[in-house]
């Protein structure tokens, strides 16, 4: 591990210790684990079932996206795939584990590395497209139920950052004119390279049905991320309308895929205090469902990582 990554590696960690610490310094520990002892065990089944829900329909987005570049592989290697990257964006330290590895596996099967790449960055950007369209307009519907406009700011970044990004790749001058500037357009691997890449966005820019269905899917993923975390919550016994959950949900998504902590402990666990103190619930029961919600998806994650041995011994 180079000494930068190392570096950024040891701040994100300082960074989810930090807020870990000041979080629970005065807690009543006994009170978060009798929540969590209550926890339902039938509801958390459906937690699970909706998680691979999930995971169906992004691969199936994903598979929507390969086809449109004519890179066709059956929809089960995808799923596998998906389910070891899951598996990786927890364990590594790293956010991107899991998409490296995705590029990986399917580059490997397909030989087609960069318009493998473009499929899970397009991917992963329609996915932050959604959450911020949905963390503005949600919110911004129920402002009675949190403390002012502020809390809007975030998504509305994101989405301003997701929609320069977009114009950017869909013009492609200002791309192509950067590479120019950097003198990287003489390298003749990287040239080709990006050639290949704005290749495969110009054919989903043609394909307008491919947008619409992958937009469709990511809006899809994002609200069964609300239910699941609604379903959690009455696991454990807490009793929250759902439209708040519709209000604060892509909030803390967005707050915890910051790149500043590690697997986003401490935000995720701050994001809850913040909004289930602002209806009246205690500290305890927000720190309770961040714990639960990073067990739960590191059980989940562990069926990746059996997945990716076995495809090992195979």
């Amino acid at each position: 591990m180079s000494l930068k990554r190392t570096l950024g590696t040891g701040l994100k960690l300082a960074v989810s210790l930090t807020l870990m610490a000041w979080l629970y310094r005065r807690v009543d520990l006994t009170g978060i684990g009798s929540v969590i002892a209550g926890t339902h065990l039938g509801l958390l089944l459906v937690v699970f079932a909706l998680l691979f829900f999930n995971t169906a329909i992004s691969t199936l987005k994903w598979q929507i996206l390969l086809k449109a570049d004519d890179v066709v592989l059956p929809f089960n290697n995808l799923l596998a795939s998906y389910m070891v990257g899951t598996f990786f964006n927890v364990f590594l330290p790293s956010n991107i584990g899991g998409d490296a590895y995705r590029i990986y596996d399917v580059a490997r099967q397909s030989a087609k590395p960069v318009h493998t790449f473009a499929s899970v960055f397009v991917d992963r950007l329609s996915g932050f497209c959604a959450l911020a369209i949905m963390g503005f307009i949600f919110p911004l519907s129920s402002l009675g139920l949190l403390s002012g406009r502020r809390v809007l700011l975030l998504p509305l970044l994101v989405f301003a950052a997701i929609v320069l990004l977009i114009w950017g790749l869909y013009q492609q001058r200002l791309v192509r004119w950067g590479l120019r500037v950097t003198r990287l357009d003489r390298i003749a691997v990287i040239s080709r390279s990006l050639d290949q890449f704005l290749g495969s966005i110009t054919t989903y820019k043609e394909k307008p049905g491919v947008l619409t269905r992958i937009m469709g899917v990511s809006f899809c993923f994002q609200f069964t991320v609300i239910v699941c975390v609604y379903v959690l919550s009455r696991a454990v016994g807490i009793q929250i309308p759902f439209v708040f959950f519709c209000a604060f949900v892509p909030l803390i998504s967005l707050l915890e895929a910051l790149p500043i902590s590690i697997f986003g402990l401490g935000l995720r666990d701050a994001g809850y205090v913040f909004f289930f103190t602002q209806v009246g619930h205690t500290r305890e029961g927000g720190l309770a469902m961040a714990l639960l919600y990073v067990a739960v998806s590191l059980v989940y994650a562990a069926v990746g990582g059996l997945v990716f041995a076995f495809k090992r011994k195979t």
